[in-house]
């Protein structure tokens, strides 16, 4: 009887033993599973805030063909460009404008349609051939100089580069109202 019982035990033992190795089994791959659905959602949660908030190409975006152009004649000129934050990727949207003159020396001069004194946009008048803020009458020439008028500086000029017959333009946007040029 003694016997019977013993193997009892021992095949009893060897199935306890058996279910705890699959338990702990069970335990670790639903665990790895749990970690492996876990990780894309906490990521979710900590990859923006690691990032920069607000992303926008703040470089040279093309503002077209060079092609056309005549020394002296300005040309208005939408600024397009991208933006992400954190989560979205936006379309190219409409950012501003700028004004592109080519000078006598067959280079290219971009000015801000922005005016530096509160802001207005500056628009060209062909018949006396010189920019005008319609706001509070400022005047500038053909090179953005103060003709008359209260803004505290020149029309804000731009960084520009040609590549492959296409003009580029670095577009920002300076502090308005004082007489230093400063961007924003």
């Amino acid at each position: 009887m003694e016997e019977g019982s013993v193997k009892k035990e021992v095949l009893h033992e060897s199935r306890d033993g058996r279910r705890a190795f699959l338990k702990i089994c069970s335990v670790f791959l639903t665990s790895l599973i749990g970690i492996a659905y876990s990780i894309p959602i906490i990521r979710t949660f900590i990859n923006p805030a690691l990032q920069k908030t607000v992303i926008s190409s703040s470089g040279l975006v093309e503002v077209g063909d060079i092609r056309g152009c005549k020394v002296n004649v300005p040309r208005k000129v939408a600024i397009k460009d991208s933006r992400r934050d954190a989560w979205t990727k936006y379309p190219e949207t409409v950012i501003g404008a700028v004004w592109v003159v080519q000078q006598e020396d067959e280079t290219f001069k971009a000015f801000s349609v922005i005016c530096p004194h509160l802001g207005c946009g500056i628009d060209w008048d062909k018949d006396s051939g010189r920019f005008i803020c319609p706001c509070h009458e400022s005047y500038f020439d053909i090179k953005g100089e103060i003709l008359s008028g209260p803004s505290p500086r020149r029309m804000d000029t731009l960084e520009t580069d040609i590549k492959q017959g296409k003009l580029f333009v670095r577009y920002q946007k300076m502090k308005l109202g004082i007489a230093e040029k400063i961007p924003v």
